[in-house]
């Protein structure tokens, strides 16, 4: 991903898209390192450079910021299949993710163990000098879902953790019940399998 007409330092020009709302970026707590670290305001950086700085909006519309995690940047240019190739490690698993699993699990389960799930989330808040939480009940579980989004924030978690704790339909325009947990299996899927494959539910 990149800046859709980009002319610049730093940055490199490509397709726009995964853009970051501004909701999310008010989901970030005042002198959060990680909001820098994973979104950059556009109109900000144009402004805080001594050169001038362009480009143009995406076809993927525009909300003024872009997925700082993963921007193409200059000295990528030349690699292969540069749109689609980055030095940037593909994180199949983070330790982070690890201790927010843990956390959930021990402030969901029947009989809470809200001591180590308080742990556990301040151990990922600890390793960006974040203020202890010390919350209980629903007030705790609200806290680990807020720190999965601000941690994995343009990672891919986000879709996967509102389904599978029910809050999709309320934070995704246009969602479905029934429907938009799954997607679609591609047709051609479908065909090649000749064994009766059907469609998910929805999609027919």
């Amino acid at each position: 991903m990149a800046i859709r007409g980009y002319n610049g330092p730093i940055y490199a020009d490509g397709n726009s898209y995964n853009l970051p709302t501004q909701d999310l970026v008010d989901a970030f707590e005042a002198g959060d390192p990680r909001l820098a670290a994973s979104i950059l305001d556009i109109e900000a950086f144009v402004a805080s450079q001594s050169e001038t700085v362009t480009y143009t909006e995406g076809g993927g519309g525009h909300t003024g910021y872009y997925n700082n995690k993963y921007l193409k940047r200059k000295d990528e240019l030349g690699l292969g299949d540069d749109d689609l190739t980055s030095p940037v490690n593909h994180k199949v698993i983070r330790y982070a993710d690890v201790l927010l699993m843990a956390a959930e699990a021990h402030a969901r389960k029947a009989s809470p163990n809200e001591g180590l799930a308080r742990q556990y989330l301040n151990e990922v808040r600890d390793r960006v000098d974040m203020p202890v939480v010390t919350a209980s009940g629903t007030a705790l579980v609200e806290a680990i879902y807020h720190e999965r989004r601000v941690e994995f924030a343009g990672e891919g978690h986000r879709f996967f953790d509102l389904v599978r704790t029910g809050r999709a339909a309320d934070a995704i325009e246009g969602f479905r019940p029934g429907t938009h947990e799954l997607f679609p299996i591609p047709q051609a899927e479908i065909d090649l399998a000749r064994a009766g494959w059907q469609q998910n539910p929805g999609y027919n």
